[in-house]
């Protein structure tokens, strides 16, 4: 399985102006049957091929939890991201995740987190200084949804839905009261520093007792959480190679998932063309040859956005079927134009 991540963030006017770097792309995609839709993006994928169940959430907390146990007893774990909040005339948006915390603002941070929240039976932890989980003492019955889905929107639409997410919002409520004025985010504003003035909780479930045999046998990535849910799965993690050809050499491991990201934000349009050539040279023509003498008989190529996730099933064709595909194949950014979220 090829998972190319953030593809269908990127405008669709900078994706036709680098369409030219990507024709054995668009060809693939076009011989593969109708995609298949799924509305939980990465997570999706990453806990489908893992073997992990789907509960109210994919239970990406209770995995990580798994990964690096951080507490005993809890009954229901819940990914807790610091975030910085906006607040616009109408609304209030979730404005950015933060990533630079220190392990001495983290622990202040949680400190009066916890000493709040007790009495409620929640409890935070830090496996790392930006990753925090939630951990409840009681079953939660509520649906989330991940932050990169509700990055930049207005919140309402993207708040915990449910039996309990009336409790779930007043508990962020709260937090996000307890961080306002925390003596942490005074000592970033001095240093320009973006706030942590709020937690965005998703990706829960109930601690993972069983799971189906996983559906693959490595993966190769280099994004901190595919990797450490695949671990906490018992899946070998290694890191990206650099082409197809170069994985084929290296690894045995079948099947396998590779999960490619493109580039982002304000750097995709200057690179597009570059990162799409690239692409083609080092997994899409060596895919397309490898079907042409019959060493791959079928590839899942996963294209993803923030909150949607494209699955295409690309097969082995007749001469017939790819001389056809060569003359006709739109390009890329037509194929991708009814899924992009930009």
């Amino acid at each position: 399985m090829l998972v190319v991540r953030g593809l269908l963030d990127i405008a669709p006017a900078t994706l036709a102006a680098a369409d030219a770097h990507a024709p054995a792309f668009a060809r693939l995609l076009a011989a593969a049957a109708a995609p298949l839709i799924d509305a939980d993006a990465s997570a999706a994928i990453l806990c489908a091929a893992l073997g992990v169940a789907k509960q109210r959430d994919w239970p990406v907390a209770p995995l990580l939890a798994h990964a690096s146990p951080p507490g005993a007893g809890a009954q229901y774990w819940a990914c807790a991201d610091p975030v910085t909040l906006a607040v616009d005339r109408d609304d209030v948006r979730l404005a950015g995740t933060i990533a630079d915390l220190g392990d001495a603002e983290t622990a202040a941070l949680l400190s009066t987190l916890n000493a709040h929240f007790a009495a409620d039976g929640l409890a935070f932890v830090a496996p790392s200084a930006n990753r925090w989980l939630l951990g409840f003492a009681a079953p939660q019955a509520v649906t989330t949804r991940d932050t990169d889905a509700a990055l930049g929107k207005p919140l309402f639409a993207y708040l915990p839905s449910g039996p309990d997410a009336a409790r779930w919002r007043r508990w962020q409520n709260e937090m996000q009261m307890l961080l306002f004025e925390h003596p942490v985010n005074a000592a970033r504003e001095a240093g320009g520093g973006a706030l942590v003035n709020g937690i965005w909780l998703w990706g829960g479930g109930a601690p993972i007792t069983a799971s189906t045999p996983a559906r693959i046998a490595a993966l190769y990535a280099d994004d901190w959480l595919a990797c450490e849910l695949a671990r906490a799965a018992g899946v070998t993690v290694a890191a990206l190679p650099p082409s197809l050809d170069a994985l084929r050499h290296q690894s045995s491991r079948s099947p396998a998932l590779v999960q490619l990201a493109g580039p982002v934000g304000d750097e995709a349009g200057a690179r597009l063309a570059q990162w799409l050539s690239a692409l083609e040279q080092r997994w899409i023509k060596p895919a397309a040859g490898a079907f042409h003498v019959g060493t791959i008989g079928e590839l899942d190529v996963v294209l993803t956005g923030r909150s949607k996730a494209v699955r295409y099933t690309a097969r082995r064709l007749t001469l017939a079927r790819r001389l056809r595909i060569w003359r006709t194949a739109p390009r890329l950014s037509a194929l991708l134009a009814a899924h992009g979220e930009a």
